[in-house]
């Protein structure tokens, strides 16, 4: 398995480190980022380690998201051997736009 980051992900990654950064302080973003970076790692041992997600059922792909700290999901799908991060959603968002996003 192999990883890819769409350009929306890592958009939404560094916005969501920097309002950390900007907010807590470089220590905490700097975790931010290690766990970020760990969770991902185990998806490629571990690919459906993360659930189904419920705002994105029923379309052309079977999306997933794992929790990053308390506030954030990252949105994933499985293409054959390839994981694909979509986004990393802030969970205070209404889920209507999580759905508009993905549902084109």
């Amino acid at each position: 398995m192999r990883i890819i980051w769409s350009d929306e992900a890592i958009e939404s990654v560094d916005n969501t480190a920097d309002y950390i950064e900007n907010n807590f302080g470089v220590g905490r973003s700097i975790e931010f980022y290690n766990e970020l970076q760990e969770q991902a790692d185990l998806l490629v041992q571990f690919p459906k380690r993360g659930p189904i997600e419920e705002y994105l059922t029923g379309g052309n792909y079977e999306f997933r998201s794992l929790a990053i700290g308390e506030l954030s999901r990252l949105i994933y799908r499985i293409d054959g051997e390839t994981i694909r991060i979509l986004y990393l959603w802030n969970t205070r968002r209404n889920p209507i736009t999580l759905q508009k996003m993905f549902k084109r």
